[in-house]
């Protein structure tokens, strides 16, 4: 009888192991906790992965381009690893992907935030490797809050920017939160391909991305109403902020030398601009 009641338990036991998954994937990954904190933390995949993580079920992910997805993520609460660091009381965070992208979240907008590592139940490392091993989830913000790849969190004792200090193109101004990518992450972006005519009178088709979006990501508060592309050479022009909202085809485009330019099919030439490092909107 002790032998059947051992042989249950063994078997038990497997089925438990089996019912639990793969253990945590391999992940050379670190994530940084700096900025106003009383102990900077430096955390790898595998710590992460020891700490207690909480489930958020059925969240909405709303997009700035495409449809709202629903889904369930699993990861380390951040406000344990704010804790963690010493961050007291802090206005925002900063938070930083590894391919140069930063935006800033308020202090409110991150409740019930995780950086998780599993979504739907299964490993991001194993399952969307271009959007893991982590990614910063915070179910009251739209996704461009959702920052993928997530390697560094810095806390700020007041707003700060969330424009990192090598930005190609950035968005400033009268916004909810300042923007601004490396030219990797822009290019990395959504891209589409719109035809336009150049100063020549000639036809030609550009690749980049949609201006309402990158916009989008900064929030421009109620009472904006223009925009201003600033290029490399201190050119600036101006454009009502309407006007891009609404068009379907106004991208900042990807030059073959490097760098961007504004391409606004139908609009006046003066607003094609040429080396465009900044979008402003008052």
């Amino acid at each position: 009888m002790l032998r059947k009641v051992s042989v249950v338990l063994v078997l038990l036991m497997l089925l438990s192991l089996v019912g639990c998954g793969s253990s945590a994937p391999q992940v050379d990954w670190t994530l940084k906790v700096g900025g106003v904190v009383s102990s900077p933390l430096s955390v790898t995949f595998a710590d992460l992965a020891k700490m207690p993580q909480t489930d958020l079920k059925d969240v909405l992910m709303e997009k700035s381009r495409g449809e709202d997805t629903v889904g369930s993520w699993s990861g380390v609460l951040l406000t344990d690893l704010l804790a963690k660091a010493g961050a007291g009381d802090y206005a925002t965070i900063t938070a930083i992907a590894g391919d140069g992208y930063a935006i800033e979240v308020n202090k409110d907008e991150l409740e019930n935030a995780i950086v998780a590592l599993k979504e739907n139940g299964k490993w991001i490392a194993e399952t969307d490797k271009d959007h893991g091993p982590i990614r910063l989830v915070t179910p009251k913000t739209p996704a461009n809050r959702w920052v993928f790849q997530l390697q560094e969190i810095q806390v700020n004792q007041q707003g700060g920017s969330g424009v990192p200090a090598n930005a190609a193109l950035k968005v400033t101004g009268n916004v909810e939160v300042e923007v601004g990518w490396t030219e990797e992450k822009v290019r990395s972006m959504d891209a589409i391909q719109v035809e336009s005519t150049n100063k020549q009178g000639e036809a030609q088709t550009y690749t980049g991305v949609l201006i309402s979006d990158l916009i989008g990501k900064a929030d421009p508060k109620g009472d904006a109403t223009t925009v201003v592309f600033v290029a490399d050479d201190g050119f600036t022009a101006e454009v009502p902020l309407a006007d891009l909202e609404a068009c379907q085809d106004c991208i900042v485009s990807f030059r073959d030398g490097g760098g961007f330019s504004t391409v606004l099919p139908g609009f006046a030439t003066t607003v094609q601009v040429k080396g465009v490092v900044e979008i402003q909107v008052k």
